[in-house]
């Protein structure tokens, strides 16, 4: 029996753990929450009110009943010497350990952040934000709501979009289209980091009267005087705002250290998702360097991929994105892997239902991979063609 411990019980850390046979694998997840988020649910919550209840399930109940769970927070991590040391004293030896416990948000990288969440919350950090987000907005009657961006490497990357859009809709729909101005500002050259997507969204954002700043990077925030400095030396006024945060890798120790990139991300075959110089160690999702979309797509496949090769089955990850923007009606998915780059695709109706199917299966999904696994397996292997052939739908 092969002792394999999951460091993190998010979406990735959860479904590798279901996809592995109980007759071959010892499983144990290690996560420092007893809850599992669903964290595109912050949307719903900051934008639409929705109650954080919706979100949030106990994890044991996810886990299947032969997966062993332990609530504490790992500390520490021996690659040379295969143990997991935890907060409360815990030491776990192994025979595989997968690395799965997401990016970490740094909200003391720029002054005036931290007091800047703590005054209007946001829509990036934990449910109770979101909700303090949507109560802000709520008591909002005029002036600038700002979403902006502080580094170009950031979870979901339609995220701050979709907030864009989904705040513009929560103005309209309270009658202060005309006295809420929605502020967009991005780091990278275009409204979206690939120029193909930005093209499709901008004129949306034209339709709806976002202003939009470019090469905008956040670096500052001076709440006092109610403005956000860029690295670029911009100025954006704003009555509330809200700022995605630096990211960054696990902030536990991994001994040797020289797995972690400089961001603290762990090093990763892109492919096999191997932490580089292990055979016996992997990484999935949030927490590594691989270079795609940090996303829930991404963390789904990569434990798939793991899940297979621990069985012995030459599985590789093919980079492949389907990162969902959603706007006040329609949406679309930003389709791409590594050989090639985001395919031009269209706004319409139907995606913004397969999104919010999405969300109604995710609980459904995490806990039984196996059925789920061959449905979105056929919807990637119609959807890859299209990126071989650079067209969308």
């Amino acid at each position: 029996m092969k002792k394999v411990v999951i460091l993190g019980g998010g979406g990735g850390g959860a479904i590798l753990a279901n996809l592995l046979p109980r007759e071959e694998f010892q499983v144990t997840v290690v996560d420092k929450s007893p809850l599992h988020f669903f964290q595109p649910g912050n949307l719903w919550i900051a934008f639409k009110g929705v109650k954080k209840e919706k979100f949030l399930r106990p994890l044991r109940e996810l886990l299947k009943p032969h997966v062993d769970f332990v609530q504490d927070e790992v500390v520490e991590v021996d690659l040379q010497n295969r143990s997991v040391k935890t907060k409360n004293g815990k030491q776990l030896g192994y025979d595989y350990v997968v690395f799965a416990t997401g990016a970490e948000l740094d909200y003391d990288a720029l002054p005036g952040h931290r007091k800047l969440l703590e005054t209007y919350g946001d829509f990036y950090s934990s449910p109770e934000n979101a909700e303090k987000l949507y109560k802000t907005l709520l008591g909002m009657n005029s002036g600038r709501f700002v979403i902006a961006v502080a580094d170009p490497i950031y979870k979901c990357p339609p995220g701050p979009h979709k907030g864009t859009f989904l705040s513009w809709e929560l103005f309209s729909k309270r009658g202060l289209s005309n006295k809420v101005k929605v502020v967009l500002a991005v780091p990278v050259p275009h409204a979206y980091p690939s120029k193909t997507i930005a093209d499709i969204i901008e004129p949306e954002l034209n339709a709806r009267g976002i202003e939009l700043h470019t090469f905008f990077t956040a670096n500052e925030i001076d709440l006092d005087n109610k403005k956000i400095i860029s690295l670029e030396g911009e100025e954006l006024s704003f009555d509330v705002a809200t700022v995605i945060p630096p990211h960054r890798g696990p902030s536990y120790m991994v001994t040797p250290e020289s797995v972690k990139d400089g961001n603290g991300y762990i090093k990763i075959d892109k492919y096999t998702s191997k932490v580089e110089g292990f055979d016996d160690a992997f990484a999935i999702g949030d927490c590594t360097n691989a270079p795609t979309s940090k996303s829930g797509v991404t963390a789904h496949l990569q434990a798939e991929v793991v899940a297979a090769r621990l069985q012995g089955i030459d599985a590789r990850y093919s980079g492949r994105t389907n990162c969902p923007l959603i706007t006040d009606g329609k949406g679309l998915f930003v389709i791409s892997d590594y050989d090639h780059p985001p395919i031009p695709v269209r706004f319409s109706k139907f995606k913004r239902l397969m999104e919010d199917l999405f969300v109604a299966t995710y609980w459904s999904a995490i806990r039984y991979p196996e059925f789920w696994s061959p449905v979105f397996k056929a919807y990637f292997e119609a959807t890859d063609e299209m990126i071989r052939k650079g067209e969308g739908w």
